[in-house]
């Protein structure tokens, strides 16, 4: 179960840079369902979805922190005002006449 767990936390983390919230819900339910109905095989129906919700909230939590994550990254790799040109090109319909 650990090692599926640490999958999950790897997918969920690269699905927050990729994939709209709406499509890692669906993603995310499908997969915690899985989980519990796995879990369910060795211990009670309360245990087994007790695991999946948490599941889910792993899913969940590591796929905002991956969307905060490709955010960052993202403001990051635009470059600043200062380091943008002093003199704009001049526009062909706006150059002075006189």
């Amino acid at each position: 179960m650990l090692n599926g767990t640490i999958i999950v936390i790897l997918i969920s983390l690269a699905a927050g840079t990729a994939i709209r919230a709406w499509a890692f819900a669906i993603f995310a339910i499908v997969v915690s369902l899985g989980f519990g109905v796995v879990a369910h095989q060795s211990a009670s129906l309360l245990e087994a979805a007790l695991y999946g919700f948490g599941i889910l909230v792993l899913m969940q939590a590591c796929y905002v922190t991956g969307v905060f994550a490709a955010g960052l990254w993202r403001r990051s790799r635009k470059p600043s005002k200062e380091s943008a040109m002093a003199d704009p090109a001049p526009v062909p319909g706006k150059q002075r006449q006189g």
